[in-house]
């Protein structure tokens, strides 16, 4: 009898711990941020704060390597400068700042792996990469971790996604090509316009936008020449721009193709054919990559060209930037360091919630002038309003004039 009593409750104990785990299939367990465990379950996801009084890690996704290693090499830079600014002054509410980059390689799968390599180690915000399909393929990661992760590319399908946790620090094209045209036909009174452009996202968005702006003028392009990103010969474009008889050209490309037009463009006699370039054209790895007056007196719409800025603080920060880098600042890095600034303003007001970060930057931070930009957030997440333009004289890019996004439209 005791035998059978016995074996009866073994029974139903091995009966109960099955049901338990049936029961929990489907639930998810997941150690948060605060370091306690929550359980999820029909899809819900659950978003904490930050370790309070732990080091807060600063993600940071770029290209370390490859092809666009010298154009994102600013995010980083400017990132680490206002981590060791905020730190020197003994960190934010007594938490000292960490940074952890990881590499995309400059490939898209690399951008996606770097992604959730950063988020395995818990930051509180991710300063992510500028190239925009990069973060278009992130897209689902960074919904699914519920962390701030910043777009520093100027794509504007990026902030269109309704993604609540993609802000933008930088200005978007849908926009600047725009000032491109107004530019190029209202100040400098041309009306047979070129267009240029890097056969990815980013070239197609300024074609179409220049397109658009013209229409509305009752003009259109004289042509439309398309490049790869990896192009050393610009031959043919250069011909059929000089051949359609234009009066100006509006180029996109990245730094190393932007070096490659110049360097032609001048080598077959076209440089009295003005040149309008997008942010990169006067980025300092471009500029180092041109010799003999190859940039001479092109002109480059970004967001800020910090050396040359007329606000004498700006200025005063590149100094401090160049004596730590040895170069100086370009747009990139002054929107990387002000990413950092704004968010470590959002923890001292709210903490370190992520969703209370987030809403603390749409709704508080409007015409904020910072290194690289006039930051007014819109409900989308779009933050940059600043629109330099600048013209290259004695290998330096000093700003002719600076337009915000509204004044532009």
């Amino acid at each position: 009898m005791k035998r059978t009593t016995y074996l009866f409750f073994v029974l139903i104990l091995a009966l109960v711990v099955v049901t338990g785990l049936v029961a929990g299939c489907g639930e998810t367990t997941t150690t948060t941020a605060d370091n306690t465990t929550t359980t999820a379950g029909g899809g819900e996801t659950t978003t904490t704060a930050a370790p309070a009084g732990e080091d807060i890690v600063v993600g940071a996704i770029l290209s370390v390597t490859g092809k666009y290693a010298g154009g994102e090499a600013g995010i980083n830079n400017g990132t680490k400068m206002a981590i060791d600014e905020i730190n020197e002054s003994g960190g934010v509410d007594g938490q000292k700042l960490v940074l952890a980059v990881e590499d995309s390689g400059s490939e898209q799968a690399g951008a996606v792996n770097a992604y959730n390599r950063v988020v395995s180690k818990n930051p509180l915000f991710i300063v992510d990469s500028a190239v925009s399909s990069f973060v278009m393929a992130q897209m689902a990661d960074i919904e699914k971790a519920g962390i701030p992760s910043y777009a520093m590319g100027e794509y504007p399908v990026v902030t269109q996604q309704g993604n609540p946790w993609v802000l933008r620090f930088s200005t978007p094209d849908n926009v600047t090509p725009v000032a491109a045209v107004v530019f190029a036909v209202d100040e400098l009174q041309k009306s047979k316009i070129a267009i240029v452009r890097v056969n990815n996202d980013f070239g197609k968005t300024w074609e179409d936008t220049i397109v658009a702006e013209l229409t509305k003028r009752n003009m259109e392009p004289v042509t439309v020449q398309v490049f790869g990103a990896d192009d050393k010969d610009m031959t043919a474009q250069l011909n059929k721009v000089k051949s359609s008889g234009a009066d100006i050209m509006i180029v996109t490309a990245d730094p190393n193709t932007h070096a490659v037009m110049l360097k032609q463009r001048k080598q077959f006699g076209l440089s009295d054919i003005p040149y309008v370039g997008s942010n990169t054209a006067v980025q300092p790895q471009t500029l180092e990559l041109l010799t003999g007056g190859e940039a001479e007196g092109i002109y480059a719409l970004t967001s800020s060209v910090p050396p040359e800025d007329p606000d004498p603080a700006v200025r005063e920060w590149n100094e401090k930037y160049k004596a730590i880098f040895d170069i100086d600042a370009d747009y990139i890095a002054a929107n990387a360091y002000d990413a950092v600034m704004v968010t470590v303003d959002a923890i001292k007001a709210v903490g370190t919630d992520r969703a209370a970060i987030r809403d603390w930057i749409l709704e508080n931070v409007q015409d904020r002038k910072g290194m690289g930009n006039v930051w007014s957030f819109s409900p989308n997440g779009d933050g940059g309003t600043q629109i330099s333009i600048a013209q290259v004289k004695d290998g330096k890019a000093p700003i002719i004039k600076t337009v915000t996004a509204s004044s532009s439209d």
